[in-house]
């Protein structure tokens, strides 16, 4: 089965990760929502929902194929095409709403971010951006979509401490908009795509195109000269032996050690 499948509820676009067991955002993953961003844009739908297949929505980079492709000539095109899925997203010019039905985590919650609107599921997850914890910086790409959806008060504490939250936590910090109870998620978050597909698609484009100008182009400037240098952090000695460590945690919290 694809990792990456778009179908069509009437009028609105579905965007289901489906990668067990995590949903990670490995490169094959990333191609094919670079794809499916690619047909959302050209394609006659009128609004699109994204969610997880599972008990993650997304947990963010494959960190076990970042270790091995960091300093590998393949780095700068894996990260390339992590920029162009994310700045896809978030310049889409339709209606997009999240449907966060799992853990959304690291670049998970950086997925989510890239939408208009975001529905959390009432259960056992946790948002979060943990990319300090991981010890990276962020990506210009990530980093401006996630001050648009989660600008506020509470943004530095997100960054800085890199914590992951419970629903209704994530809402009150702006890493989400609305709980909903969980076996309602997928058709709250339709309804609400719907509702937004009915506006007049050109008001609506240039709405949201006026309000993510500025980020926008921020992300654009990043990578004027070629890749976000931002990247080049991450291939660190620092860098990597933070990432090795994490890696080591989330194996030892999976063995039960």
């Amino acid at each position: 089965m694809a990792p990456v499948t778009l179908e069509r509820r009437g009028a609105v676009a579905l965007l289901t990760l489906d990668n067990p067991p995590a949903n990670a955002l490995g490169s094959p993953v990333l191609g094919e929502l670079a794809r499916a961003a690619e047909a959302l844009r050209t394609d006659d739908s009128r609004a699109v929902v994204v969610t997880g297949a599972g008990r993650f929505f997304s947990a963010g980079l494959d960190l076990f194929e970042v270790a091995r492709l960091v300093t590998s000539p393949d780095a700068e095109s894996f990260a390339r095409l992590f920029d162009d899925v994310v700045t896809a997203l978030f310049a889409l010019e339709k209606p997009v709403v999240a449907a966060v039905n799992g853990h959304a985590i690291a670049g998970g919650a950086v997925l989510a971010a890239t939408a208009d609107f975001r529905l959390v599921a009432d259960a056992a997850l946790k948002i979060g951006l943990t990319e300090i914890q991981v010890g990276v910086a962020f990506p210009v790409s990530a980093l401006e979509a996630v001050r648009f959806a989660c600008a506020g008060r509470h943004l530095p504490e997100l960054l800085y401490r890199g914590q992951t939250y419970p629903p209704a936590d994530a809402v009150e910090r702006g890493l989400a908009d609305q709980v909903v109870p969980a076996a309602e998620l997928l058709e709250r978050a339709l309804a609400l795509a719907d509702e937004l597909a009915s506006a007049r698609p050109l008001a609506f484009a240039s709405s949201k195109r006026a309000l993510r100008a500025d980020h926008l182009a921020r992300i654009r400037a990043s990578a004027a000269e070629g890749l976000d240098p931002t990247w080049k952090s991450w291939q660190t000695p620092d860098a990597l032996q933070a990432m090795a460590a994490f890696r080591d945690r989330t194996l030892k919290k999976k063995a039960g050690l």
